[in-house]
């Protein structure tokens, strides 16, 4: 009897919201999934004579697909200078439209298309950032992003953006961005990138201008990616320019140990993006032993290659870095000319 009067219950729901016109469904909504990660290192830093562990950063991420769109935002808490700041690190809304779903529009704030180093540890195969991930052209962007899907080796990205790495605009103008990623062989990515726009704080002048290039080599056991960029700026006294480029390898020696290097240069002969005329080189070498596999979700792969992201990660690395001018700051304050450190860094995913 309270089988038969459930269903009786259920057939006149569906036949009073027929009668309105709104579709019937008892599929349960989509749940959020809440993803993320965790770094602790220790450092050891010769010119400032230094050393110290640190519970340096946790990221959390939230993932909710709705129909043809998504949302995936971050908060990331990281301690710089001796202080922990929370900030939003991503913040993505996008949309596939079902019938033109080689198309795909995203706002908010997220990694720019460029190059093969990322912001966040997960998705790097070495324990530090290059000088040209840092200086020589952006790691985030905060815009509207358009991408379309030409062929399954062809793809195209356009971006208007506030600027280089900037959450807020710090000028009227925008940053545009163009990109071009061509897989001619299962096993090789390559992507050419330009991005042009006034940079300044409060000023459209000084349009500035970067070409980059990228190129990604998964050969299973050796992985090997590469990216060149060359930037200039309008200036009336000379337009600076500057051109940086690293070569960064992993290869992989037994299960679940690897070992990887890097090679960096950046000339900024210019002074425009470090504030001291120079060329700045390093040298980073380390192994990394890693276990098990993390879940998947946005924290999947190493960009461009099939290297799935371990939920445990330990990286040790020695970097040595030089400068054609004193650059790193020693423990009385001065400045050096090189400077070498070792870092030992343990990342969790969950």
């Amino acid at each position: 009897m309270r089988n038969a009067l459930c269903g009786v219950l259920l057939c006149g729901c569906a036949a009073s919201a027929a009668a309105q016109g709104t579709p019937v469904t008892f599929e349960e909504p989509q749940p959020v999934t809440v993803t993320g990660f965790a770094v602790g290192r220790a450092n050891y830093d010769r010119v400032a004579r230094s050393n110290s562990f640190t519970a340096g950063k946790i990221g959390v991420s939230l993932f909710k697909p709705a129909g043809e769109a998504y949302l995936f935002a971050q908060l990331t808490t990281a301690l710089e200078g001796g202080e922990a700041a929370t900030e939003i690190d991503n913040l993505l809304v996008s949309w596939t439209p079902q019938r033109a779903n080689r198309w795909t529009v995203a706002f908010g704030r997220f990694d720019a298309p460029i190059g093969f180093e990322r912001d966040d540890e997960p998705l790097n195969l070495i324990a530090t950032n290059s000088f040209t991930f840092a200086y020589a052209r952006p790691g985030k962007l905060t815009g509207v992003q358009l991408h379309y899907t030409v062929s399954p080796r062809f793809e195209l990205w356009g971006v208007a953006a506030n600027g280089w790495g900037v959450a807020v605009d710090n000028n009227r103008g925008k940053s545009a961005l163009a990109r071009a990623q061509w897989i001619p062989i299962p096993w090789v990515t390559v992507g050419v990138t330009g991005v042009y726009g006034p940079e300044r704080d409060a000023t459209d002048a000084h349009q500035r201008s970067l070409l980059s290039s990228d190129l990604t080599v998964d050969r299973g056991r050796l992985i090997v990616g590469a990216e060149l960029n060359v930037g200039r700026e309008q200036d009336p006294a000379g337009n600076p320019t500057w051109r940086g480029g690293a070569v960064t390898a992993f290869l992989r020696l037994a299960r679940g140990l690897g070992l990887t290097a890097r090679y960096d240069q950046l000339e900024d002969q210019d002074g425009l993006l470090t504030g001291t005329p120079q060329i700045l080189r390093s040298v980073t070498v380390g192994p990394m032993w890693y276990f098990s596999s993390a879940r998947e979700g946005i924290f999947s792969n190493i960009e461009h290659t099939r290297f799935h992201l371990p939920q445990i990660a330990l990286r040790g690395a020695v970097r040595a870095d030089w400068s054609s001018q004193p650059f790193f700051t020693d423990a009385s304050g001065g400045l050096q000319g090189s400077n070498t450190r070792g870092i030992l860094e343990l990342v969790y995913i969950f």
